[in-house]
């Protein structure tokens, strides 16, 4: 699907003109106006796979976390967790009432990308003053499901050794919120205990249908061809699925039981590619009589935290924040 976008970033579609709306903030407008990719033409995720980009990818998550780190100090160390690959982010301070409380972040990058990437951990360390394990699981295609889910198992499993499971919680945007909720699937079929809580960002809990707003936006809103433009998988999903049966409850845990779930909190944008993924999954947790806040901002694309240097992204990150700070309880670590 074709769009014509004007210098001011309103949008014609299907002869209706879409004005980027006055109530989001000057740096948002600005954003939604700008093409993303500036003069230069993006890589074409048609041409190629979509790890194929990952060198192009991982250098633009390493520039947004550097950005993210000026504007949210921490300290980084290097960490093997089980064998798998982290990176513990840290605040300057953690207060003596967040002492044994910690998240685990599974980073975003459609199965295919973005390893290593702190473009979430960093933000979310730094404003709620907690320590950040941000997981650098496997990818595929050259790891498919459940690899991801494994090493996230494992470090969780590794945390419960040391920490209560109420001062956890876990959360990722986009294919980490997807990960994360199939690792809560997980969690409760070797019934261990479930965290805290949960953060289900820009993510839903059906891989085998993203809903309409995937067959209308992409992944910056209305710029490019929307990510789903047929009833075909995703080649990433396909890579990452590699034969597992995408109606699998372990896969899409909205088609199974989620009486289990811990309290969950799923942000997106009226502009999200995965907005309809999102909404379904809130009300399937509602429906499951579990908790779930649902945060819906205005004309903001897939993951729109990634851009600290928007107000909208400072108030995702502060409610973010705010939502673990509530639901994670004060427990020393036991060892």
């Amino acid at each position: 699907m074709a769009y014509r976008i004007d210098a001011e970033g309103s949008v014609e579609l299907g002869g209706r003109l879409v004005p980027v709306p006055r109530t989001v903030s000057a740096e948002a407008r600005a954003f939604l106006a700008a093409h993303p990719w500036g003069e230069a033409p993006p890589p074409s995720a048609q041409a190629v796979p979509m790890w194929a980009l990952r060198e192009h990818v991982d250098a633009a998550m390493r520039s947004g976390a550097r950005e993210a780190a000026a504007l949210f100090p921490v300290a980084v160390e290097e960490a093997a967790i089980g064998g798998v690959r982290c990176q513990v982010v840290r605040p300057p301070v953690v207060p003596p009432e967040n002492e044994g409380k910690l998240l685990i972040n599974l980073h975003g990058g459609g199965f295919v990308l973005g390893s290593g990437s702190l473009i979430e951990a960093i933000p979310i360390a730094h404003v709620a003053r907690l320590p950040v394990i941000a997981v650098d699981y496997r990818l595929a295609p050259e790891h498919p499901f459940p690899a991801a889910v494994d090493d996230a198992l494992t470090v969780y499993r590794a945390m419960l050794r040391d920490h209560a499971p109420e001062a956890i919680g876990i959360f990722g945007s986009s294919a980490g919120g997807f990960i994360t909720g199939q690792a809560a699937m997980r969690i409760a079929a070797e019934a261990l205990p479930q965290p805290a809580c949960l953060g289900i960002f820009t993510a839903g809990g059906d891989l085998a249908d993203l809903g309409d707003t995937a067959r209308i936006f992409t992944l910056m809103g209305f710029w490019g061809e929307p990510i789903l433009p047929t009833d075909h998988p995703l080649s990433e999903i396909r890579a990452y699925l590699a034969g597992a049966d995408p109606a699998d409850p372990f896969v899409s845990p909205e088609r199974g039981d989620l009486s289990h779930f811990p309290p969950t909190l799923l942000v997106s944008g009226t502009r999200d590619a995965v907005l309809s993924g999102t909404v379904r999954f809130h009300r399937a947790l509602r429906r499951a009589g579990r908790p779930a806040d649902l945060h819906i901002f205005e004309a903001m694309p897939h993951a729109h935290w990634y851009m600290p240097h928007l107000p909208e992204a400072r108030e995702a990150i502060d409610l973010m924040a705010g939502f673990f700070l509530d639901h994670l309880a004060a427990s020393r670590a036991r060892g």
